[in-house]
């Protein structure tokens, strides 16, 4: 499927925007061609297609949905074993498997109230390996097995988290990544490597702890092995010997993302070298490196985010997002640098490019903000939308969102704002909101808007603001803060800490502790405990069948601002999780959005 430039008039416009921005993911490749998740225009269930000889084709039906619940975000919810795929049902989480030729999906394996995800193929011994997670939300336990038609081996328990199972080419050695509650993975993990014997048992292990944080671990092709680390203060590759870590470079970034999903993969380390992501002011850029990190070539120059990279032979495969161009595809041969497209979503003639606007946040501090502007007449100044990321360790992009495109045709300027607390910027700046969520990221977004009012980019009386999750919480506690707004929505944003520490799935449940602090700090950061401050009106998204903030959390708030005479309005998706996925609820979604906003000051002529 090569890329394709369409122009969308409204309408059409709003039928892209209610498409996933980042539809694909989770990428694999190797002798049978390269396998992928992409989200279904129709249904929003995620399909795994598979590119072989030239062509792609969907290998599972449009209706069934191909994702991990594993702590709560999934990721790596597919596996080659053989002449078979290996996936995870989204809606069950039963293991299936399917043969690359096509023909019905079979059961494959399954236990109650389990959930599987960093689906690896051990093909020396015909398994697949999987972190698995068994028992409800709150009160899970994880270890690390090995499956096949057989049965079942655990290869390492103990733990309370798992991830990034990987292993030599001859499947003789083994490396993954294990953390422990209180502890988020991007705060205090440590490596462990281990021999495995003939019957794929391991036989000797040991663990690696820099101190810090770790992910992502690669055996290279001489099976050296490679783990992103950031004890320096950056996510950054060392190679490991015995207990000795070399850096591999020198550049003071980040390398790889937030590990907020099971399986990523954005760095690689075939013969000679490497294939490294790098982050400059928050856009990624990838490069193709020799053995000691220098780089000698950058790739895909007109990508901004990498969302995944593969490697057969000669040939990268790299699922991106550009400044101009939708997620999509690629694939470039690294002898003679052909690249093409193989898979890709539609992008518009006319994307509208973001500017980098940066502004201080502290004496030593700045944050940034991508923003998007529409066209307008003369000196008119466009009302703005400034959109906060949800985690709050993620990150916004400079990249083409079809939602940020169809709100500039609206009339509205849209800003994404990186707070502190945001990935891709380093540990220091990642670890700004201990003890201060609510307050810093606050600051950030009154700052952003000021820096914006100031230079006369958007019009000082109509500024509103949209987060999700995490997001949420900035969002409502920045309209108990100030009346700079005219409105926000959130969409299944946190309303309560002290009921979502207690509440909330077992892999955050020790994460607001550090956010926020003690039982009284949740209590005061709460947006819920703010009603008296309230003034701008709020619309409230939620998904019915949501794990993380629970739906009677956003209920509760929405009644009680009612109380105070603040309009709250309350959108309900029963049958959505934590993300309102479907197409058709998404464009239910921004609809009721534009006309909420519009009802409060933010119509445009």
């Amino acid at each position: 499927m090569n890329e394709s430039r369409v122009h969308l008039n409204s309408d059409e416009a709003l039928h892209q925007a209610a498409s996933p921005a980042d539809g694909l993911g989770d990428l694999r490749a190797d002798e049978s061609g390269v396998f992928w998740l992409a989200a279904d225009p129709v249904s929003g269930a995620r399909r795994l297609w598979h590119w072989c000889d030239g062509r792609a084709k969907a290998l599972t039906p449009s209706e069934m949905d191909v994702a991990s619940h594993v702590n709560g975000y999934g990721g790596g919810a597919h596996t080659r074993l053989g002449d078979t795929v290996i996936f995870v049902a989204g809606d069950h989480q039963m293991l299936y498997r399917q043969k690359l030729t096509g023909g019905d999906v079979q059961p494959w394996w399954s236990q109650p109230e389990t959930r599987y995800g960093g689906l690896l193929a051990d093909p020396l011994r015909q398994r697949v390996l999987a972190v698995e997670e068994k028992g409800n939300s709150r009160d899970a336990s994880q270890c690390l097995v090995a499956l096949n038609d057989d049965g079942r081996c655990v290869l390492a328990e103990g733990a309370d988290f798992y991830d990034a199972p990987t292993l030599t080419a001859d499947g003789m050695r083994l490396a993954w990544v294990e953390w422990n509650l209180p502890h988020m993975p991007w705060q205090r993990s440590r490596l462990c490597i281990a021999d495995l014997g003939s019957d794929g048992r391991i036989v000797q292990q040991h663990t690696w702890d820099g101190g810090s944080a770790v992910t992502q671990p690669r055996f290279a092709a001489d099976s050296s092995l490679i783990v992103i680390s950031d004890h320096r203060g950056w996510w950054q590759p060392y190679r490991l010997t015995g207990d000795t870590a070399q850096a591999i470079g020198d550049i003071p970034t980040d390398h790889v993302p937030t590990p907020w999903q099971l399986g990523e993969c954005h760095h690689l380390w075939p013969k000679e070298g490497g294939l490294l992501m790098r982050f400059q002011e928050g856009a990624a850029t990838l490069w193709q490196v020799d053995e000691q990190g220098h780089a000698h070539r950058r790739l895909l120059p007109e990508a901004s985010r990498i969302i995944g990279l593969a490697m057969h032979e000669q040939w990268l495969y790299a699922i991106t997002q550009g400044q101009s161009h939708a997620a999509r595809l690629v694939r470039v041969n690294l002898g003679d640098e052909r690249q093409e497209t193989l898979f890709a979503l539609p992008t518009p003639d006319d994307p509208p490019l973001p500017t980098l606007i940066s502004t201080p946040a502290s004496e030593t501090e700045r944050v940034t903000a991508f923003v998007y502007f529409p066209d307008v007449a003369g000196d008119t100044l466009p009302p703005l939308i400034m959109r906060i990321h949800g985690g709050p360790t993620a990150a916004s992009y400079p990249v083409f969102d079809p939602l940020a495109r169809w709100w500039t045709l609206q009339g509205y300027a849209v800003a994404d704002l990186n707070p502190r607390g945001s990935g891709n910027w380093g540990r220091a700046f990642r670890e700004r909101l201990a003890g201060q969520w609510g307050r810093l990221d606050v600051d950030d977004a009154v700052a952003l808007a000021d820096e914006l009012v100031a230079r006369r980019l958007v019009d000082p009386e109509r500024l509103f603001l949209r987060g999700q999750s995490a997001g949420g919480f900035t969002v409502l506690n920045t309209l108990a803060s100030t009346q700079r707004f005219r409105a926000g929505a959130s969409l299944y944003g946190v309303t309560d800490a002290v009921r979502l520490a207690s509440q909330t799935h077992r892999f955050e449940s020790g994460y607001l502790d550090w956010l926020l602090g003690d039982e009284t700090a949740k209590h005061d950061a709460s947006p819920v405990n703010r009603l008296d401050t309230f003034v701008a009106p709020v619309i409230f998204f939620q998904g019915g069948r949501d794990a993380v903030v629970l739906p009677d959390q956003t209920l509760f708030m929405a009644a009680a601002l009612r109380g105070q005479g603040v309009k709250a309005e309350v959108v309900l998706f029963p049958e959505e999780g934590h993300g309102i996925r479907h197409p058709a609820n998404r464009r239910r979604l921004i609809a009721r959005e534009l006309a909420f906003f519009a009802a409060h000051g933010g119509d445009v002529p």
